[in-house]
């Protein structure tokens, strides 16, 4: 995931974060990515002492992570909503932005024209040949 955030920002840098094809295609597929890492990190964490646990092997006092206490609990507790209380505005405040903006709007043409290479936007790639002139 780190790499993909480096690679993300040195695309960026360049000037070609929305014009190379294998980076777009890799973050459609890190998309579950990081539900899947806190998922099988829980999971771990919980199939390795559990079964102890049930069998009446480990006591239940005893399966508690020994190094957690709840002075750790509480900081990790306060990041989370630290963390949280600034990501939720900062994504509201970018889709308002986004929202107000508006869509750009479409170049004026002559005429019904099929160019080869990439749309601008999905919706403006059959528009001419429809006849809709962007409209």
């Amino acid at each position: 995931m780190l790499a993909m955030v480096l690679l993300g920002g040195w695309l960026r840098w360049r000037g070609r974060l929305d014009t190379t094809p294998l980076f777009l295609q890799l973050c459609q597929f890190m998309i579950p990515i990081g539900f899947v890492a806190v998922i099988a990190g829980w999971l771990v964490t919980e199939v390795g002492r559990q079964p102890w646990t049930v069998y009446g092997l480990l006591r239940t006092a005893q399966s508690v992570s020994p190094s957690l206490t709840g002075s750790d609990v509480l900081i990790s507790l306060l990041a989370y909503m630290a963390v949280y209380l600034f990501m939720y505005p900062a994504g509201v405040l970018l889709m308002w932005r986004i929202v107000r903006r508006g869509p750009e709007a479409a170049p004026a043409e002559e005429g019904p024209t099929i160019e080869g290479g990439r749309p601008n936007a999905p919706v403006l790639a059959g528009a001419n040949v429809a006849g809709g002139g962007g409209q």
